[in-house]
């Protein structure tokens, strides 16, 4: 009877458990929208909350922009760029201008840019052509540059990361071949934003901005429409950086500080509504913090 009485309590225990795995997997099916790979987790601990194909490379867009914004981060915290060091466009930065599509400042030859205004382009309207002055600035070439990144991503301990370029457009669309595409998982995003955030704390200053006007004039809005203010705000978002190309899908790391905590949200690839490819990731990136953190 002993035996049998043991028996009972494992099936019980065996059946507690598959039940609560289909409970996790109904709840992740729920979400309105749906996404490649998904990681929510505090900043400061590291500790997940909720994950879902987190480990796959996958191409990442804009998000590359946190490894860039890093790099040239290092760069002034050692010395070698300032906010106020100014630069003129290459003839190569001068060729990215005139793809049309790719979101830009625009720079203009013969024009002076200051690192400040650069970084916030890159930062707040995602400008591709401000990535790659910023990475000429600091390397000489682009392709200097993400050896620079590359070698941060090893430091870091990424093991699903690799960087082609500094802007994270699609390797055919800069003239490369399909597969030079910037790659990296939801959990090595997660750790380039943390990576981030715990040594340049400053840069959410700029990732809060919602617009900022160039040296031109032109007024030029954040394409983070969580930020207070704007269509899609959520009360505590802060930062931190969208990405969308055709190969990456829609894209967006999140950060912002709830219940005390600083957390961390990123979702790649996020399901379009209809021709909708933009307001998506912002309202799966607000059902997971309501639902695994505000709960």
């Amino acid at each position: 009877m002993k035996k049998l009485g043991f028996i009972i309590v494992i099936c019980a225990l065996s059946l507690t458990f598959v039940l609560k795995d289909k409970q996790l997997i109904s709840e992740a099916v729920d979400m309105n929208s749906s996404a490649k790979a998904t990681i929510l987790l505090e900043a400061e601990t590291g500790k997940v909350l909720y994950e879902d194909n987190s480990k796959q490379p996958l191409p990442i867009a804009s998000m590359s922009k946190l490894m860039t914004q890093y790099v040239v981060l290092n760069a002034m915290d050692n010395g070698a760029l300032t906010w106020e060091s100014t630069y003129q466009p290459s003839e190569y930065v001068q060729q990215m201008v005139q793809q049309a599509g790719a979101v830009k400042l625009g720079l203009v030859t013969g024009n002076s840019y200051t690192v400040e205004e650069l970084f916030i382009a890159m930062t707040v309207s995602s400008a591709n052509d401000a990535a790659m002055a910023l990475a000429e600035m600091v390397s000489g070439t682009e392709e200097a540059f993400v050896e620079l990144m590359n070698k941060q991503a090893n430091s870091f301990g990424l093991k699903e990361t690799t960087f082609y370029n500094a802007s994270g457009l699609d390797g055919d669309y800069v003239g490369k071949e399909q597969d030079e595409t910037n790659l990296s998982s939801a959990r090595d995003i997660a750790t380039i934003a943390q990576q981030l955030l715990a040594k340049y704390p400053e840069v959410l200053d700029i990732a809060s901005m919602t617009d900022y006007t160039t040296s031109e004039g032109t007024r030029l809005w954040s394409t983070n429409l969580m930020l207070p203010g704007m269509p899609q705000a959520f009360p505590g978002i802060d930062g931190l950086k969208t990405g969308y190309t055709d190969q990456a899908g829609s894209c967006f790391v999140s950060t912002g500080i709830f219940d005390g905590r600083r957390i961390i949200t990123v979702v790649i690839d996020v399901e379009a509504g209809g021709n909708d490819t933009t307001n998506p990731r912002f309202e799966l990136t607000k059902e997971l913090i309501e639902r695994y953190v505000m709960k």
